[in-house]
């Protein structure tokens, strides 16, 4: 794998030649794996890659070394990162595995998109191993599919004789990654050139479980923006919120789609992550068709769903063997949850059945062609019917 280091005017961006300069569609709905079954989207030295991800059991022990004995962020399973090959020091990269999200795209999505992948964080293991890093880049392409820049969380273990609270991680954000371009032990990235600005790094004091969250979105001037939060696992309070603001250097007329997630250095042996994603910030659900349920009794459902446009949000229902109508009138939430090989949508809301209001809970879940899709439709006043979609369509991305 080769690595170009490409100079601009007032910026510094670095280049990877990941696998085949590929050319996409915008991948059909979310792409996640939580390594519950295998690894499949990562890349490592097997298949095009460097370094070696591994799936590993909750509670998995690695005889005292990093994170040991911990426990999985979600499901059984979680994956584990060695870099390689790597270098003594001042130069320690250890280049890691990569993903591509299920595909380079040069399409940005309506809305904007996200890209997120749990890390686990041993503050006591750093506390012995100073000023270890490790790089997380969520890179973008141009509208040509072909890359554009890299937006990177450099993190590193304390320095010997650093004033901050012992043991912690230091966090910095950047569109630089490696020794050579990053130090996230300082305040103002290298080079200090917009798009990048001086920043205080954040400490993180407790182990545990961190989402790694990049958000790319118009920053509402037609410039690309991208906002980097870190959330403990299960909770929606970010210890680090900075954004990248790109004007006037990404207008969103010249951006594309995701490119690669890459731990670009990777020097903490066996690093635990969990629960990749890439998912746009627009999501759609569609369906009409057939349901047998599962008490035996037949009918027909339709629903819509656009969660960034609600004005045509609509859920029908038409039971064949009491006649009965359910109608929606109006749609107080709607949550899409993506799983490795399914996706679906709950929508909860109001509406008339046989012209009678009620609330209603909708969940419709599309198995992507691997299995029949599944609606379930619960009213409050006892009505329910679950069961396959036999004929018709359900789409959720």
């Amino acid at each position: 794998m080769k690595k170009l280091f490409r100079f601009l005017p007032a910026v510094v961006l670095f280049v990877s030649q990941i696998g085949s300069p590929a050319r996409a569609d915008a991948p059909p709905g979310p792409f996640f794996n939580g390594f519950e079954k295998n690894t499949n989207g990562w890349f490592d030295s097997s298949n095009g890659g460097d370094g070696t991800i591994t799936r590993r059991p909750s509670g998995y022990s690695n005889g005292g070394g990093y994170a040991d004995g911990i426990t999985s962020a979600a499901g059984n399973w979680h994956a584990r990162l060695v870099g390689s090959p790597c270098f003594t020091p001042p130069n320690q990269d250890c280049t890691g595995p990569f993903t591509r999200w299920g595909g380079y795209t040069a399409t940005f999505p309506a809305g904007g998109y996200l890209t997120q992948v749990d890390i686990y964080l041993d503050v006591s293991w750093a506390a012995s191993h100073p000023d270890t890093r490790f790089d997380w880049s969520s890179a973008i392409n141009d509208n040509t599919g072909s890359f554009r820049r890299d937006f990177v969380f450099n993190v590193s273990t304390q320095q010997l004789g650093d004033p901050g609270p012992s043991p912690h991680f230091i966090v910095q954000t950047s569109t630089n990654a490696f020794r050579s371009g990053a130090n996230p032990h300082f305040p103002c990235p290298n080079p200090v050139a917009p798009p990048n600005s001086c920043r205080p790094p954040i400490e993180i004091t407790a182990s545990g479980w961190y989402t790694f969250r990049h958000t790319f979105h118009d920053d509402g001037s037609g410039f690309l923006a991208i906002d980097f939060d870190i959330f403990p696992l299960g909770s929606n309070v970010a210890v680090m919120h900075q954004t990248i603001d790109s004007n006037p250097y990404d207008p969103m007329s010249m951006v594309g789609g995701n490119r690669y997630g890459w731990l670009a250095n990777e020097e903490i042996p066996d690093l635990p992550i969990d629960n990749s994603l890439r998912t746009g910030l627009c999501h759609n659900g569609d369906g009409d068709g057939d349901v047998e349920g599962n008490d035996s009794h037949k009918g027909h459902m339709h629903f819509h769903k656009n969660s960034c446009d609600g004005s045509n949000d609509d859920v029908e229902e038409d039971d064949d063997n009491s006649g009965s109508h359910f109608q929606s009138t109006s749609t107080d939430s709607a949550t899409f949850t993506p799983g490795e090989d399914n996706q679906s949508v709950t929508m909860v809301g109001t509406g008339l059945h046989n012209g009678l209001p009620v609330g209603f809970t909708m969940i419709a879940v599309d198995n992507q062609g691997l299995a029949p899709a599944v609606f379930t439709l619960i009213l409050t006043d006892g009505y329910s019917i679950t069961g396959s979609v036999t004929s018709g369509t359900v789409l959720v991305q």
